[in-house]
């Protein structure tokens, strides 16, 4: 009877469906691929970009990113721009990781601006160490961009 079990089993998988962390609505900020794909390149320190005076400022007011984040996590970041520009929302990117893979659509489709903010609620995470770089700039062409380095744990 084992056997005939087994075999079934082999035969007939079950779908595994959703990993129970998973809820609805939550969504993945980074494929599986793209997380094999740049842990697998050269973890080559690069130097930190030098800041243009006046640059935007990035400030992240969620997750808290100096402790450990569980899934799923909401990322909210406000951008302020210096006297006399503003931020321009159509500047913004995101990349992911030592490769810089660009994940600025994905994060847009499922994120709400506002003229100086974006906020990303569900947001679900592998587990690991992961850094995410966001950029924008303002009305003076000015870039202002900023690492988050996420620690996240089950």
């Amino acid at each position: 009877m084992t056997r005939i079990l087994t075999i079934v089993v082999l035969l007939f998988p079950l779908p595994l469906g959703q990993p129970a962390h998973a809820a609805e609505g939550d969504w993945s900020l980074i494929t599986p691929q793209e997380e094999s794909r740049d842990n697998a390149a050269p973890h080559v320190v690069q130097p930190i970009p030098r800041t243009e005076p006046r640059a935007p400022v990035i400030e992240v007011r969620q997750p808290n990113i100096s402790r450990h984040i569980r899934n799923p996590t909401t990322i909210e970041v406000r951008f302020r721009a210096a006297p006399g520009a503003t931020i321009e929302m159509s500047t913004f990117r995101a990349k992911y990781g030592w490769l810089g893979i660009d994940i600025t659509a994905r994060l847009l489709e499922h994120a709400t601006e506002t003229a100086d903010s974006l906020s990303a609620k569900n947001v679900d995470l592998p587990s690991g160490d992961h850094s995410i770089t966001v950029s924008i700039s303002d009305s003076a062409g000015r870039t202002g961009s900023r690492v988050l380095r996420l620690l996240v744990v089950k």
